[in-house]
């Protein structure tokens, strides 16, 4: 009676068939999503750094942004934790 309740190996293949569908869905939607987003922001923008004044697309400054930001919100918390472990081994 107890086998007749476990899944056969075609449940659990189909199960995971569906899971894998699910995931490619999902991929496919966040790619069109990127794609709009870059369509919609390709326009050229004029920006300043410093004594230099340039011309590039948004999308790329967009980009750069995120990944400094990234870069930033990760090393961060890191650097953070090494200065506050250096602290308490010179005061013991």
């Amino acid at each position: 009676m107890n086998d007749r309740n476990r899944p056969t190996s075609r449940q659990i293949a189909d199960a995971q068939k569906k899971d894998v569908q699910w995931k490619w869905w999902a991929f496919g939607i966040a790619i069109l999503a990127l794609l709009i987003v870059i369509a919609q922001n390709a326009q050229k923008v004029e920006f300043n750094l410093l004594f230099i004044s340039t011309e590039a697309p948004l999308i790329l400054l967009l980009v750069l942004a995120a990944i400094i930001g990234a870069v930033i919100g990760y090393t961060g918390p890191i650097l953070r934790r090494h200065r506050h472990q250096t602290r308490k081994e010179y005061k013991d």
